[in-house]
């Protein structure tokens, strides 16, 4: 499998699909790994080139040593380095949650991007809320954080509808090493990049969950409203819209990324 290593941490990257195609990156949420978009990958890997990188501690991802601190843009350069290492000089990119943070901030500091979907993302977060979670995290462990976390990320329709797959994502949550975990953590607690949305440049698509309690319309909104030319759209979701409602997530991004 392909890793690379980096001073704190050995990241897991892999690409999938037909050699030569555009290329495009993709970054799932904290405390997920990689196989969140298994099931978009058929569909994204007929026109894409797909590369796909875990966070530090997640997924096949491992934390060197004691560290438990990252920055967005320390997660930034994880991706380029995974690009790298893949051959991808230029990508789209589509990110979720932190995902979309990361995203944000590549389009703002790298000539590397060409179009951009920031989904179920915010540019400033309440420091208070992630304090809680990373003392919780550093005292507890993950497993009272899951069930909440669970209720935010899905909403109660879905979670009835495919209970096998929401316990398949919260099996992967239990999984992560909480060191991954706190110190990505610490990067969204500490996120402040409304100052960079004006320098992004590339064509930018920001989705937002109506029932996303995790980041709120508001949040969305606030993206698109300073990032100059961006378009906004709200899907009938919570915060992991491309399971909960695949197609209209495929159909808003793939005529985006066209």
């Amino acid at each position: 499998m392909p890793f690379f290593d980096s001073d704190d941490a050995r990241i897991f990257w892999r690409t999938d699909g037909r050699a030569g195609a555009p290329a495009l990156v993709l970054a799932n949420s904290l405390a997920s790994d990689t196989s969140l978009w298994d099931a978009l990958m058929p569909e994204l890997m007929r026109r894409w080139r797909v590369l796909r990188v875990d966070l530090p501690g997640h997924g096949a991802s491992t934390v060197h040593g004691d560290r438990a601190q990252w920055s967005i843009p320390e997660l930034g350069s994880h991706v380029l380095e995974a690009a790298d290492a893949a051959g991808m000089a230029e990508f789209s990119f589509v990110g979720v949650s932190i995902g979309g943070m990361i995203g944000l901030w590549l389009a703002s500091n790298s000539d590397r991007m060409k179009r951009l979907v920031a989904s179920n993302t915010s540019a400033t977060m309440d420091p208070a809320i992630w304090k809680d979670r990373i003392d919780t995290a550093r005292q507890k462990g993950l497993a009272p954080l899951v069930d909440g976390t669970m209720q935010r990320w899905f909403t109660e329709g879905f979670r009835a509808k495919d209970p096998v797959e929401v316990a398949n994502i919260r099996e992967h949550f239990l999984q992560v090493d909480p060191k991954g975990y706190i110190g990505c953590s610490i990067a969204i607690r500490d996120l402040d990049i409304h100052g960079g949305l004006g320098h992004i440049s590339v064509p930018t698509l920001v989705l937002s969950g109506t029932h996303d309690a995790a980041m709120p319309p508001a949040a969305g909104q606030a993206i698109a409203r300073d990032v100059k030319g961006a378009r906004y759209l709200e899907l009938p979701v919570a915060h992991i819209p491309h399971l909960e409602q695949p197609e209209l997530f495929l159909r808003a991004v793939g005529a985006h990324l066209a």
